[in-house]
């Protein structure tokens, strides 16, 4: 490889963030777009009839995507607390009836509990996001989840954001907290505002229109 051809620049497409040779990209309305990118972004930029980006808008920053997660776990429990009141006053009477009383009854009642609540915030959380691009949560705070390109979020984007954040990030006790850490400063340091799950499913979290 020639000495010319290591010192060629390289330019992070301002849509997708990856990365490309100088001679790969072009510059459209002040960004860097790769060919992938361009057809879609020049679209855009000619239908709002200026430079402006697809994500000219603020970002969300940590402590307003965290009031969103709070509201967000707020509306997810209303549903458990409903279920634990029609179950558990039963199970304890049950158990208190029984002359050698067991723990099988309470065993079960937790593997109910625990699949019906991780079906409650599969449902919840994927189809809020592929259907209103935000939970409720991000929607009382004027947010949105949006893809790189501005588009509308797949399926692809709304299961992989679920896995991310409530498996890999928040679901390995104690490992959890390293991988938690490490997601909050790269929503800290980042300039787009993307945590882990941003970065791995090309997302953005910004705020609408409305609320620029």
């Amino acid at each position: 490889m020639s000495q010319d051809a290591l010192a060629q620049a390289v330019l992070p497409c301002s849509q997708c963030g990856r990365v490309f040779a100088q001679s790969d990209v072009v510059q459209i309305a002040g960004n860097w777009v790769c060919g992938d990118c361009k057809p879609a972004y020049l679209s855009r930029v000619m239908a709002a009839g200026s430079a402006a980006s697809p994500f000219s808008q603020r970002y969300g920053g940590f402590w307003i995507r965290l009031g969103a997660r709070m509201i967000d776990g707020i509306v997810l429990m209303v549903p458990l607390l409903i279920l634990a009141a029609l179950f558990v006053p039963n199970l304890l009477r049950t158990q208190a009836a029984s002359s050698n009383p067991a723990l099988a009854g309470l065993a079960l009642f937790s593997s109910v509990f625990f699949l019906f609540y991780f079906a409650l915030v599969i449902c919840y959380e994927v189809l809020f996001l592929k259907y209103r691009g935000a939970t409720p949560g991000k929607m009382a705070c004027g947010l949105k989840v949006a893809r790189s390109d501005g588009g509308d979020l797949g399926w692809g984007a709304c299961v992989g954001r679920f896995v991310m954040w409530n498996v890999v990030t928040c679901g390995v006790p104690y490992i959890n907290i390293i991988i938690m850490t490490v997601s909050v400063i790269m929503l800290g340091t980042d300039a787009e505002k993307r945590a882990m799950h941003d970065r791995v499913c090309n997302t953005r979290v910004i705020y609408k229109p409305s609320m620029a």
